[in-house]
């Protein structure tokens, strides 16, 4: 008889060659008595193999008539599925393909083995962890986490680590841990080991329900925007819940709160730079403010001022620095001076600094800056009235007669603003009725006060006025003329009033400083006219 070899296969086993006369021998020629019987697996090596490695199964079975075809099957999960055929069976063993039998069959019909379970050993399989509770639990709560794992020998260890984006943390060993979660801490997984290996569980969340937090708030268009222009503001939160309310408000330099709008998003039509900005959002579990939003707006120069420095009080003819303020963004460019005397204007320097050499306040000389950037420009008020000096008396101050009534004039320039009274014959003069006292100012730093005599008097006393302030004072002595028209003279060493007065007689003015101020032209052959010189003050 010709023999023909089969080959024969099964998963995760080798080849094996059977001949067909392991099949038909004994068929031919034999009466059918009984099926297979005792029909048993046996397994080489014996006793516990580690996963992966191969064993040889054998079945056996007694049957007249002989067995003709042996089958094998595998058991997982309840499910049967032919692994090969032959007396003999040569796989893998692996942690879920440990349960084999095999089908001996004759002539006369199959008998079964029992399923035989190859002991295999494996490193941790299968890790899970529960949670309890289960379901969203609310910020700070304290969970019981679980874990569950398949190994032989059973997970001999077990060490718990929390992630937290990129960071990871060993929180602890045991099978069971109890923790508390949070919005920023909320997810976890165990790691199992045994004497073949290791293995980590999926990532579980806890979710975790939290007010909101992290609030802010995003600006379209980014980046500075020009003053009166409108701009879009986004309020962002991370709430779980999602956030159900949002609330816009405004602050200004008063610091007080105005509310909004109550969208997500707020419309601002007409920026400016003096209000800020913030959101509030809120969901079931509270509410949390953004910080507060200061818009970069931009804007030309404004407020822009002059201010006098200097390390004491600054006093006419002095070397002060004259320095620019103004409010801009972006900043001051370029800064540029200009002096003003009598209606005209003149370029002096640029630069935020100006140092100038003397200042003479009576002269009428102000200045002013300019403040520039590429919005748009602004100009300061013009200055000096920052420079202190002590009072200085004007030559048009004079007393005349007219009729029954006397007017004293008194005029005076002086920073700060000078204090001014009156004297006649010594005795200091108040506001009544027979002496009337006015004062107007002259200027931005001058004062005119007017004493009126209303009561005829033959012999008018000598009138004093005194001017003072912090820097020093001023005094002239008036004497009463008829008539406007007055000189200037120049008097001996040693002169008074009185002895100007007896030379001039009813036609002085006004003594001051060694100076004879008269009517008529005949005096000026004794005292020396000089028509229209100037005063000086003098501290008293």
């Amino acid at each position: 008889m010709e023999l023909t070899p089969t080959l024969l296969s099964s998963p995760d086993s080798e080849l094996l060659c059977v001949s067909d006369t392991m099949w038909q021998a004994g068929v031919e020629g034999t009466d059918c008595t009984n099926l297979p019987k005792n029909t048993s697996v046996s397994v080489i090596p014996s006793g516990e193999v580690l996963e992966g490695s191969s064993v040889i199964l054998t079945c056996s079975s007694d049957a007249n008539p002989p067995v003709t075809s042996y089958r094998w099957y595998s058991v997982r999960a309840g499910d049967t599925t032919s692994t090969g055929y032959g007396p003999v069976l040569r796989t893998k063993i692996w942690a879920d393909n440990t349960h084999f039998y095999c089908e001996a069959k004759n002539m006369c019909g199959t008998h079964n083995s029992t399923i035989t379970k190859v002991p295999v050993l494996y490193g941790p399989k299968t890790m899970s962890v529960s949670v309890t509770p289960s379901g969203p639990v609310f910020h700070g709560t304290m969970v019981n986490l679980a874990c569950s794992s398949n190994g032989n020998p059973p997970v001999s260890s077990f060490t718990w680590y929390s992630v937290k984006g990129d960071q990871v943390v060993r929180l602890g060993v045991g099978k069971r841990l109890e923790t508390s979660v949070s919005a920023e801490v909320h997810q976890f997984y165990c790691e199992g080991r045994n004497d073949h290996g290791r293995q980590n569980s999926t990532l579980i969340e806890v979710v975790i329900q939290y007010p909101p937090r992290s609030t802010s708030v995003s600006v379209n268009p980014s980046g500075p925007l020009l003053k009166g222009s409108s701009v879009t503001l986004t309020c962002i939160s991370d709430a779980n819940p999602p956030v159900t309310s949002y609330r816009w408000y405004s602050v200004d330099k008063s610091e007080t709160h105005s509310v909004l709008g109550s969208e997500q998003m707020y419309t601002v039509a007409n920026v400016s730079g003096n209000t800020q900005y913030f959101c509030e959002a809120k969901n079931q579990h509270g509410s949390n403010n953004s910080t507060m939003l200061q818009l970069n707006i931009q804007y030309p120069p404004r407020n822009t001022s002059v201010s006098v420095s200097s390390s004491d009080s600054v006093l006419e003819g002095s070397s002060v620095t004259l320095t620019c303020s103004s409010d801009a963004n972006p900043p001051v460019t370029s800064y540029r001076w200009y002096s003003v005397r009598g209606g005209t204007e003149d370029y002096v320097a640029s630069g935020q600094k100006l140092i100038q050499a003397t200042i003479n306040v009576i002269d009428g000389r102000e200045y002013y800056c300019k403040a520039k950037n590429h919005h748009g420009e602004d100009q300061s008020a013009s200055t000096n009235a920052s420079i202190e000096f002590a009072p200085q008396m004007s030559s048009s101050s004079r007393c005349l007669r007219s009729g029954s009534q006397v007017s004293c004039t008194c005029d005076s320039h002086a920073n700060p603003a000078p204090l001014v009274q009156w004297r006649l014959s010594g005795r200091r003069v108040n506001h009544s009725t027979a002496t009337a006292i006015r004062e107007e100012p002259l200027g931005r730093i001058g004062l005119r006060s007017t004493l009126t005599i209303r009561q005829s008097q033959e012999d008018m006393p000598t009138a004093l006025c005194l001017s003072s302030n912090s820097k020093g004072s001023a005094s002239l002595q008036l004497c009463v003329t008829s008539t406007s028209k007055t000189h200037l003279h120049k008097l001996p060493d040693a002169v008074s009033v009185d002895w100007c007065c007896g030379r001039c007689c009813w036609d002085v003015v006004a003594l001051r400083h060694n100076m004879c101020h008269c009517q008529e032209t005949a005096c000026q052959d004794n005292l020396g006219s000089e028509t229209g010189g100037q005063n000086r003050a003098h501290a008293n």
